[in-house]
């Protein structure tokens, strides 16, 4: 492991930090534009679904490319190429059941705690956000676009070429972002939980594609299944007996399997100076930290 040369690590990581801002500032104005375009510009109103998968296809299709094609020359760190098989692949499925409940339980109630501290009635902001979509629109872009996209950015650019450091601190500070990068409460703790996971699986399998299908499996069974379900006694009890299983069988599997994980370290020691001590870091977690403020007021 070598001793890093911290101002040049700053600059590299600057760099990361001021390529996920600007992916970040990109959707916003993209968002305002098609607002805009939807509200004073067009003599008809966009249909709900088609405004949404814009406004998803939107925010990625042009930052992404321009960002990818500035990274090209520095390519992520060569990782394990291990199989990820049905078998290590239904496990880690588990695991991430078991931490996406258990961090939407914590950022449900915190969510609620400060709803009531500002004198509001609690607002779940994925659920009003998933009432106003289609069936079509949420399996298009919550289920397919959105987990691709995000896989492209939080594990095969940050985690990918943050593992450097090392695997840890690249799995930990990707995840810290992706959370980060949901702005709102709700979301952050079951986005950085499964943050972890899909690092470690992208590491372990050097695939994307691996994070990306667990990425699939997770929001489909967390956002399409439960509005597939009928609204009676028995669907909404199997549900919630499904979420006990997967509960238990994940702590069981998480804790058995944690003396078998397997961390590499980088060719660079590990530096929290380096990684989050320069200017593209700092700015993209106050813009997350500001986004976060703006959707609670």
């Amino acid at each position: 492991m070598e001793q890093i040369d911290i101002p040049q690590e700053r600059r590299y990581c600057s760099k990361l930090g001021f390529s996920v801002l600007a992916i970040m500032l990109w959707s916003i104005l993209w968002q305002f534009g098609l607002y805009w375009l939807d509200g004073w510009i067009l003599p008809f109103r966009i249909p709900e679904t088609l405004y949404y998968l814009l406004l998803l296809v939107g925010h990625y299709a042009v930052s992404l490319p321009i960002v990818f094609c500035l990274w090209r020359k520095t390519p992520p760190m060569p990782f394990c190429r291990e199989r990820a098989g049905a078998k290590r692949m239904g496990r880690w499925f588990v695991i991430g059941c078991a931490l996406m409940w258990l961090g939407s339980l914590i950022g449900t109630n915190i969510n609620d705690m400060v709803y009531t501290l500002t004198g509001r009635d609690p607002v779940g902001m994925v659920d009003e956000s998933f009432s106003q979509m289609s069936m079509t629109a949420i399996v298009l872009g919550a289920c397919i676009i959105g987990p691709l996209c995000e896989e492209l950015v939080f594990r095969g650019l940050l985690a990918g070429r943050l593992a450097r450091y090392g695997q840890k601190p690249g799995a930990f500070i990707s995840a810290l972002l992706f959370g980060l990068y949901h702005a709102n409460l709700e979301q952050f703790f079951y986005a950085f939980a499964l943050g972890l996971l899909l690092s470690y699986a992208y590491y372990r399998t050097g695939l994307l594609r691996t994070s990306v299908l667990l990425h699939m499996l997770f929001n489909i069974i967390g956002s399409v299944v439960p509005m597939l379900l009928p609204d009676t006694i028995a669907a909404q009890s199997a549900l919630g007996l499904f979420w006990m299983a997967m509960l238990v069988i994940g702590i069981i599997l998480l804790v058995r399997g944690r003396k078998q994980q397997v961390w590499l370290h980088g060719p660079c020691a590990p530096s929290l100076k380096a990684v989050l001590q320069n200017a593209g870091m700092f700015l993209l977690i106050v813009a997350c930290f500001v986004q976060t403020v703006f959707n609670y007021l």
